[in-house]
């Protein structure tokens, strides 16, 4: 179990497993925390999952365009 802060200020325990995620074409473990105090299924970390990807957003189009790219670490 692990304690962790939101934007809100509000600190949340979280439950951590360690799971596979298909993103991006790959298989990807990743460590996802999980709490009854949050309003979505799982917490994706910028450590270890997000730190890996590189995401980008365009609302400029219709419909708007989201692509991952994995990064390349050398």
């Amino acid at each position: 179990m692990e304690d962790t802060m939101g934007v809100d200020g509000k600190i949340t325990k979280l439950y951590l497993q360690r799971v596979s995620i298909y993103v991006a074409g790959s298989i990807e473990s990743a460590l996802v925390g999980f709490s009854d105090e949050l309003p979505l299924a799982g917490l994706l970390g910028r450590r270890g999952f997000l730190d890996k990807y590189k995401f980008t957003y365009d609302y400029s189009t219709n419909p708007p365009q989201f692509e991952i790219l994995k990064i390349a670490r050398a």
